[in-house]
C-alpha cells in the first residue's frame, strides 16, 4: 500500500496503476486474505448500477464482496482519466465465459487513501 505522500506525487500513469490494482481486489475479492479490508475501498455513499439491471449501496456491495465465491472474470481495456485533484474516472470492459460487459468507476481521493464512489456496468452488445 503506498503511502499518502507518495499518492499525492502519482503521475497518471501510476494512478492508472494503482486503480487497476483496486479494481482488481473488488473484481476478486475470494483472492483477499481479510475481506473486511475491502470494505475501505468504497464510500459509504456509495452506489452502484448492476449489468443485470439492480442498484446497489455501500452496504449490498459490502455484502456480495464478503460473501461472493471465485468467479472466472478478466479485465482489459482498463484507461483513468483524471477528474480533478482528488478524484478520477476509469473505465474498462470485463469478460467472462457468458458475457461482456463495459464498466465505469468513478473514484475519489479522501484522506490519503482512494475509494470507489460510483460504479456502472452495462452488457456489451
Amino acid at each position: 500500500m503506498m503511502a499518502t505522500a507518495e499518492l499525492d506525487k502519482m503521475t497518471t500513469a501510476e494512478l492508472q496503476e494503482h486503480l487497476y490494482s483496486l479494481e482488481e481486489r473488488l473484481l476478486h475479492p475470494d483472492r483477499e486474505r481479510d475481506r473486511n479490508a475491502l470494505l475501505d475501498l468504497i464510500v459509504p455513499e456509495f452506489k452502484e448500477f448492476c449489468t443485470s439491471g439492480r442498484v446497489f449501496n455501500a452496504n449490498q456491495l459490502g455484502h456480495e464482496l464478503l460473501s461472493s465465491a471465485a468467479r472466472p472474470a478478466t479485465m482489459s481495456y482498463f484507461y483513468v482519466t483524471p477528474l480533478g485533484e482528488n478524484s478520477a474516472l476509469a473505465t474498462y470492459q470485463i469478460t467472462t465465459s457468458n458475457s461482456t460487459s463495459r464498466h465505469s468507476s468513478i473514484w475519489v481521493r479522501r484522506n490519503g487513501q482512494w475509494q470507489m464512489y460510483f460504479h456502472q456496468g452495462t452488457v456489451s452488445a
